[in-house]
């Protein structure tokens, strides 16, 4: 194997000072000529040089690492997010360490000390929905990683840490306002995990935007934001008579498209569907479901300015919330019924 080129090799083929090698590859304040800077530069391209992150750790004190910490990493709206933030994070000249929680808040906590004592920069933290449960933990948890948080997609209530998440309720009032646009009147809901606060705006918003005339859901049937979810849903979905069904999620909705059509009934032809996140099409299912769309790459690109702003300034108060209002993405999984 090739020996690395370090620091002293530089130093020695641009007949300088190790010093001045670091204080130049590091870009830091010094009185090294332009000359030298320049012959430094040309020599560590010509050597192939390679800074080696954990002695620039030492002097820098950044490791240039962050995390995003996901509930579960199988979920096609994690998985995108992660890939947005991953781009962003590039971008700004960190790289992003994904670790999974399985939706579990022991291993939540686990994940979460051991990546503070990896020295990561800064924590993007999904909640578990565990988590809903030990708030108090889950807040520990997050004072003690000694290192910015910023927590994405499910925000909590109350100020106490900065946050970037989806207007989920008004998300669910958009779904239920187009359906009954398209003149759906038994209209049935599978919402996500109850112990998800966003499971429960999106479905509080939902009924409330059918109370404002007069109706309530054919059926309200609690899922686990998972295909499989959706494909269990079916059948108390069609029973309850419904024409259309709002899915909380673009997995259940595609769950339960699968199932709809082992009973052999169409869509949107017999049953309507409405999905939640707008990720289906990006992943490239053949199905044209109409959806909330939860602006994945805007969630990353806020989520990551925030946690810019809060590494270049850490005394900075926290509790900067920024809340992004969905948008309905109309395609071809509704019917208009008259």
């Amino acid at each position: 194997m090739a020996k690395r080129t370090t620091i002293r090799d530089v130093a020695a083929a641009a007949g300088v000072s190790v010093t001045a090698v670091s204080l130049v590859l590091n870009n830091r304040p010094s009185r090294v000529s332009e000359e030298t800077r320049r012959a430094i530069l040309e020599a560590a391209e010509a050597l192939d040089y390679v800074p080696n992150q954990v002695a620039r750790t030492l002097v820098t004190q950044r490791s240039m690492l962050l995390a995003l910490v996901v509930p579960d990493i199988q979920n096609l709206f994690f998985a995108s997010l992660a890939k947005r933030l991953e781009d962003e994070c590039r971008r700004m000249g960190y790289s992003l360490i994904i670790a999974n929680t399985d939706d579990s808040r022991g291993t939540e906590h686990d994940v979460i000390t051991r990546l503070a004592a990896r020295g990561v920069d800064g924590m993007f933290l999904i909640s578990a929905g565990e988590s809903g449960s030990d708030m108090e933990g889950f807040r520990l948890d997050v004072t003690r990683c000694g290192c910015p948080v910023v927590l994405v997609d499910r925000m909590p209530s109350g100020e106490w840490c900065d946050a970037v998440g989806i207007d989920n309720h008004e998300g669910g009032r958009l779904a239920a306002g187009y359906l009954m646009e398209c003149g759906h009147r038994r209209i049935a809901c599978v919402y996500g995990d109850a112990r998800v606060g966003n499971a429960g705006d999106r479905r509080d918003g939902f009924v409330e935007a059918l109370g404002e005339v007069g109706l309530r859901p054919s059926a309200l049937i609690e899922g686990d934001y998972r295909h499989a979810g959706g494909y269990a849903a079916a059948d108390a979905v069609v029973e309850s008579g419904a024409t259309a069904v709002f899915c909380c999620n673009d997995l259940m909705a595609l769950g339960l498209m699968g199932r709809l059509s082992q009973l052999g009934l169409r869509v949107p032809d017999d049953m309507s569907v409405m999905g939640y996140d707008g990720i289906a099409e990006r992943f490239g299912f053949e199905f044209d479901l109409t959806t909330i769309g939860q602006g994945i790459g805007r969630l990353a690109g806020e989520s990551a300015t925030m946690m810019r702003g809060r590494i270049e300034r850490s005394d900075a108060p926290a509790g900067r919330r920024v809340v992004i209002p969905p948008k309905l993405i109309r395609r071809g999984s509704v019917a208009v019924v008259r």
